[in-house]
């Protein structure tokens, strides 16, 4: 089988429109999450906007695919199986399966307000302060649950202040990844999470020179 073959063989085996029963069991399970079922789907719904239809992207010409397969770099096999999960959009749903879990493990307003007994001003204020990590998903405010500690003072995690000044130029996605994975750096009886690293009292130094380093990479 050539590339060319390979390519619409892949496009060949999808319909771009789901059918009833997929949206069936996507509403099931946006339902199960037990969360703003209208809000996550609009979550969803615009990281799938965001992206390019794929018929849009630029792709190999027949020659430049022959001559990957040719050259050894793939086998027909190979460059029929990433040709297929090109055309399914597994990227795509894969960003859009990582934003919806972050959310999922984010705040609402009402829920910090509750959570830290403030009014709507005084949430405003510590936002408009940069004493709490806020981002726009959706058309909503959302606060990164990993900021929040009940033992530690004020239920925040300590130096949270300069955290959010060290964070500034992360997407807060890749800054609450990087809070919740275990660093090389934060050791105490064992690799830490920054997040762990801050509650057992860890200085902010320590994530200051984790952020240097990938400056450098």
């Amino acid at each position: 089988m050539t590339a060319d073959e390979s390519r619409s063989k892949a496009s060949a085996r999808f319909q771009p429109r789901p059918s009833a029963d997929a949206m069936h069991a996507l509403e099931d399970a946006i339902t199960r999450l037990n969360a703003d079922g209208d809000y996550i789907a609009r979550v969803l719904t615009g990281s799938l906007l965001a992206a390019r239809p794929l018929l849009d992207e630029p792709s190999l010409s027949p020659e430049e695919a022959d001559y990957l397969i040719a050259s050894g770099d793939f086998t027909p096999e190979e460059f029929d199986d990433i040709a297929t999960r090109v055309r399914r959009g597994e990227l795509e749903a894969d960003v859009a399966n990582t934003l919806v879990a972050h959310v999922h493990s984010s705040m609402s307003d009402d829920a910090v307000r509750g959570f830290l007994d403030l009014s709507d001003q005084e949430l405003d204020d510590l936002v408009a302060a940069k004493r709490l990590y806020a981002v726009h998903v959706a058309g909503q405010r959302r606060f990164p649950s990993w900021q929040f500690s009940l033992s530690s003072p004020g239920k925040l995690l300590p130096h949270l202040t300069e955290i959010i000044a060290l964070l500034v130029d992360k997407h807060w996605i890749s800054a609450s990844g990087l809070m919740s994975t275990p660093q090389s750096t934060m050791i105490v009886e064992g690799k830490h999470t920054p997040v762990e690293w801050f509650r057992a009292g860890g200085g902010v130094d320590a994530l200051e020179e984790i952020l240097e380093a990938q400056r450098w990479r």
